[in-house]
């Protein structure tokens, strides 16, 4: 038999459904473990990549 586990997917869930909705991490500690679920971060859109250095005149 296995060992019950520490925090229900429904509970994740929940904490991952008020991590995207409020864009901030979720933590819950249970016997000294630590469980969070943070929102998905966007990718960085619209960066230019940098010059090099062949692209200056001196």
């Amino acid at each position: 038999m296995t060992a019950p586990a520490i925090i229900k997917a429904a509970d994740l869930k929940r904490m991952a459904k008020v991590a995207k909705a409020n864009n901030v991490s979720v933590w819950i500690e249970i016997d000294g473990k630590r469980i969070g679920v943070s929102p998905e971060m966007p990718a960085v859109q619209g960066t230019k990549p940098l010059a090099k250095y062949e692209d200056f005149d001196l």
